[in-house]
């Protein structure tokens, strides 16, 4: 649910005229579903979907649903392949703009990049883009499922690659927006304590390579964030603009269902990226 930041981040990118603007995008998790609405000139949906239709008024999340937490099954076919307001997924695989979903391998828990090139070549429907993120979604102990694509098995980008800011300057780019849906503070530390141990018992059945980066400190997320508080000793050309939460009151919770809550987080994305811009539009 905290990707509702980001979803208020690139309708601010849209209100910016920015949404044609990119050669790359690279994204993991509930980023990469934002980013295709950017990618097909929806942005009027992304918020509105989180804050109507994943409320508390939604089966998305239930806590006493203990198999399915989190219903990734319901975002992507109730929400994404909504009958009356679907993404257009044809839209972001013809895009010129290449969008880099980031996977988290679930036998090895390294991450893995699927372009929307590639889902065209594999699919000219667009169809498996929906798989694809899917499987960027697919949060172990939340969700429990594993996703099966091209006989590769994945789960939630977010673990492996949270912030593919390093994936973006390797493919030659220069000019580059990062949202972060965290403060500029925030890093991932290993967890400890009786966390550890019942994280170690929930995912007994998991790879160890996997379990490893979902409880140990997230070195690569670490030091990207480190990265974006000095990215002007970067120097060269690499030039970067960062979106972040600015009021950490204001920012939802993984499991934050309050629709008021959530249209204010939305909110707070759209001004973010706007002020990050030095942009005033209403």
């Amino acid at each position: 649910m905290r990707g509702i930041y980001s979803a208020g981040a690139v309708a601010g990118l849209a209100a910016a005229g920015l949404a044609r603007s990119f050669a790359h995008i690279f994204a993991s998790s509930s980023g990469a579903i934002n980013a295709a609405y950017l990618m097909s000139e929806q942005t009027d949906l992304v918020a509105a979907g989180y804050a109507e239709h994943l409320n508390t008024q939604s089966t998305f999340i239930r806590y006493w649903r203990l198999n399915k937490l989190v219903d990734i099954d319901f975002l992507i076919d109730n929400i994404l392949r909504h009958s009356e307001f679907p993404l257009n997924v044809k839209a972001v695989i013809d895009s010129p703009t290449i969008l880099h979903v980031i996977l988290t391998e679930f036998m090895t828990g390294q991450p893995f990049d699927m372009s929307s090139k590639e889902v065209a070549a594999r699919d000219s429907s667009g169809d498996l883009l929906f798989e694809v993120f899917r499987a960027t979604t697919a949060l172990p102990i939340f969700y429990n499922r594993v996703i099966k694509i091209a006989g590769k098995k994945f789960v939630d980008g977010g673990i492996s690659d949270a912030i593919p800011l390093l994936r973006a300057i390797d493919a030659g780019c220069t000019d580059i927006v990062v949202v972060t849906t965290r403060e500029s503070s925030f890093r991932r530390k290993r967890t400890t304590g009786f966390k550890r141990g019942l994280g170690r018992l929930v995912l007994a059945k998991h790879p160890r390579s996997l379990r490893n980066q979902l409880l140990n400190e997230d070195k690569l997320f670490n030091k990207t964030m480190n990265l974006l508080q000095k990215r002007r000793l970067l120097g060269g050309d690499i030039r970067i603009t960062w979106v972040a939460p600015s009021d950490k009151s204001r920012l939802v919770g993984r499991t934050t269902r309050a629709r008021a809550r959530l249209w204010d987080c939305a909110q707070m994305g759209r001004e973010d990226a706007l002020n990050a811009l030095g942009v005033s539009v209403p």
